[in-house]
């Protein structure tokens, strides 16, 4: 009996052996799908922020349920998700800076996909000027435009952070009141109208250190109903070396 039960337990450590080495035939993302999120009528990228910013919501069919793939979209507008499998996808991008928009039924085939979306921004940041004065003050000028009619403005700002990922989510704490401004009860965009907003160098000097580059960015809210959460439209950051 002990002969046999120490062979028993040879056979059962030797199935566990070869069944842990048996090869997973499961196939891995074979897909890489790349793109912009544009502005419908300027063809432009419109920018975000990395944390908390618009998204991509892609659903993969064939599922009973098919469940939602959040895809995050750079401060730039662009994307990339190299980890796709191939096959037809829904796409919802909601909660964003813009109308939201839906594609149905769409084909991702193996190897390289260029998917872009074409979107109506809420506001559009325009002839965006970011630059350091003699009074060690970084100023920066802008216009706005809506992108759609029935937007209105709830805030600007001009953001500062150490690293790209600068926005809402990323940004110093800065001290003044001339950085940022906001309207109580939104108003109309007048595109003839310049805004300017500025962050004082002397008073926010332990967030700047000397011999470091910054990061500036302006951002603007728009108030709009009907369409979810409402997140700030851009402009291109800009690099100043202090």
């Amino acid at each position: 009996m002990k002969v046999q039960f120490s062979s028993l337990l040879l056979l059962l450590g030797l199935s566990l052996s070869l069944s842990s080495c048996m090869k997973d035939d499961m196939e891995g993302p074979n897909a890489q799908v790349y793109g912009i999120i544009k502005d419908k009528v300027t063809g432009e990228p419109v920018q975000t922020e990395l944390i908390n910013g618009s998204i991509i919501q892609a659903f993969e069919l064939g599922y009973a349920t098919p469940v939602a793939q959040n895809w995050l979209i750079k401060n730039t507008g662009e994307y990339r998700n190299n980890l796709v499998f191939a096959n037809k996808y829904n796409f919802n991008l909601i909660n964003g800076n813009f109308i939201p928009v839906s594609i149905t039924d769409y084909e991702i085939k193996p190897g390289e996909n260029k998917l872009d979306f074409e979107v109506e921004p809420y506001i559009r940041v325009k002839n965006c000027t970011i630059t350091k004065n003699s009074n060690n003050q970084v100023v920066a000028t802008f216009n706005l435009e809506p992108g759609v009619a029935a937007a209105r403005l709830s805030a600007i700002r001009l953001y500062a952070f150490s690293d790209v990922y600068v926005g809402e989510s990323v940004k110093f704490n800065t001290a003044g009141t001339s950085f940022q401004q906001s309207f109580g009860t939104p108003i109309v965009i007048n595109p003839a109208t310049t805004y300017t907003l500025t962050i004082d160098l002397n008073t926010n000097a332990t967030l700047f250190p000397a011999g470091r580059d910054y990061f500036f960015r302006v951002g603007a809210l728009a108030s709009i109903s009907g369409y979810g959460t409402v997140r700030r439209n851009y402009a291109s950051l800009v690099k100043i070396s202090l």
